[in-house]
């Protein structure tokens, strides 16, 4: 064929496939705009702002806060599913050194920060209160306590705890409805459980004033080993330091040779202020309807705890890493119907090992980073989810095998809508019956292997479909911009798809 035939060829050829993309996308920009998104992005920014003006906003459950949202929302009627303890006996109390519990915690987490205890305890005396046995309230130890230890501030007449307490095994400490305990930075108090925890209705909080003998400690809650916790409508503000889960304001962190009997739940409460809620070493933890404002480090860890329950909670203010991070073999967690608004870095990370976890029916808006992010797990789903507005990514998939996104509705994200990096060469990643709008770019993969995609609505994905290794497979989207033909996408080409969903991560 003479050469000017064959120029001839490519330039119609190319102008064709231009004209079939030109006019896929010309239909796609005079498509209507999607209302119920953009209602949505003016229900969430009117959520953010009542909940930064307005503390009383703040004390309202994730139920009223969302009402009218239009979002999945915590799908099963409130209801209290922690309980007290019975029979409830009288504590028997005593006296112990910190010294002999610290030693047990670090143990197994290593000294870091516990200097910072033994230097803010109160005058050096190294003394702690301890619950021996019996459920003790804050009734009782007002009765037995001098106000040296437990007393009113006659500034605020706030109750001041200026003692360590450490619940001992068999043993119950209990806040009831309108206990309101602060606990003295000054005087280097603090919660350690080793026994049962049980606060319902109660205020729990750190004073301001700094020890004199450490600047660094602030009081914390932690339960350790066979600890326990039962907690429903409480408060926690300002607890928690140091750069470990042991002391970041509420944690409960396990032991290798004391193991809790039961499980504990941690329902409809508000944490406020705290570096982090921490669950490490933990079975079967459920953690629903909660509040999580302004927390100082990830609001949310969950390291080594499988099967996990994290569900219907709400995350807001200027945390600055993930809302929610479950690392270390937390395989089996379930995080579904939470709200995730604004916040640096991806709302979720799921990493290191944790296999199985399912990400379902959440909504993620104006995160300053992406939405949800997989890396170096096996068979992750991601589905059903609103991934909104973020800076970066909507869904991002690395060195991850058998990922399913599916269901979701990610729309106006900065990056790609899902992105696929860093895989196996045989591994195949399956996005399908996606909404995927408005995002830098719809598909993105960078050594991404196989996409399998089906049902994804691109239609209205401006300015560009794919990018990375696959762009150049853009006529297999670009004429089939709902999906409708299954088909595997690398950045070698197109084939037929022969499965919905991965096999190896059948049950």
């Amino acid at each position: 064929m003479p050469d000017f035939l064959k120029s001839l060829r490519i330039f119609v050829l190319r102008v064709a496939i231009a004209g079939v993309g030109l006019g896929v996308l010309a239909g796609a920009s005079n498509a209507a705009p999607d209302w119920g998104i953009m209602e949505m992005r003016s229900d969430l920014k009117s959520l953010t702002d009542r909940l930064n003006e307005s503390g009383l906003e703040r004390g309202e459950s994730v139920r009223v806060l969302t009402r009218g949202l239009d979002w999945p929302g915590p799908r099963k009627p409130e209801r209290a599913l922690a309980r007290f303890f019975e029979p409830a006996e009288d504590a028997e109390l005593g006296w112990s050194d910190i010294r002999y519990s610290l030693a047990a915690l670090n143990q197994a987490y290593g000294a870091k920060d516990s200097f910072d205890i033994l230097q803010a305890n109160r005058r050096g005396e190294n003394l702690s209160l301890t619950v021996n046995s019996g459920v003790a309230t804050i009734a009782q130890l007002r009765a037995r306590l001098t106000h040296r230890h437990l007393g009113l501030d006659f500034g605020t007449q706030d109750e001041v705890l200026r003692t360590p307490i450490i619940v001992q095994p068999g043993a119950t400490l209990r806040l009831g409805p309108g206990d309101v305990l602060k606990l003295s930075r000054r005087d280097g108090a603090f919660i350690l459980n080793f026994g049962r925890l049980e606060i319902f209705g109660s205020n729990v909080s750190a004073t301001e004033d700094v020890s004199p003998f450490n600047e660094e400690f602030v009081p914390f809650i932690a339960s350790v080993g066979t600890g326990t916790v039962q907690v429903s409508g409480a408060v926690f503000s300002g607890l928690g330091f140091g750069k470990t889960a042991k002391f970041s304001g509420f944690s409960m962190i396990s032991h290798p040779t004391m193991r809790p009997n039961a499980r504990s739940v941690i329902e409809n409460s508000r944490f406020e202020g705290l570096v982090t809620l921490a669950i490490v070493g933990q079975m079967h933890v459920e953690l629903r309807d909660n509040r999580l404002f302004d927390m100082r480090r990830n609001p949310l860890l969950i390291s080594r705890s499988p099967d996990a329950l994290v569900a219907g909670n709400l995350f807001a203010g200027p945390s600055p890493t993930n809302a929610i991070r479950v690392s270390n073999g937390s395989d089996g967690v379930r995080i579904v119907d939470n709200i995730i608004l604004e916040g640096s870095r991806a709302g979720m990370l799921i990493s290191s090992g944790s296999d199985r976890v399912s990400v379902r029916g959440n909504l993620i808006w104006k995160r300053n980073g992406g939405g949800v992010k997989l890396q170096d797990v096996e068979c992750g789903r991601v589905v059903e989810n609103i991934i909104l507005d973020d800076r970066q990514k909507g869904v991002e998939v690395r060195s991850s095998m058998h990922t399913l996104v599916s269901g979701n509705r990610i729309v106006g994200n900065k990056g790609a809508g899902v992105m696929v990096a860093a895989q196996m060469p045989t591994n195949v990643t399956y996005v399908t019956d996606n909404l995927l709008r408005e995002n830098g770019a719809g598909l993105y993969t960078a050594s991404g292997a196989g996409l399998a995609l089906r049902g994804n609505d691109m239609s209205n994905q401006l300015p560009r479909l794919l990018d990375g290794d696959i762009t150049q497979q853009f006529r297999a989207i670009v004429t089939d911009l709902r999906g409708e033909v299954p088909i595997v996408l690398d950045g070698g080409g197109v084939s037929a798809m022969v499965r919905t969903s991965p096999s190896e991560c059948d049950p």
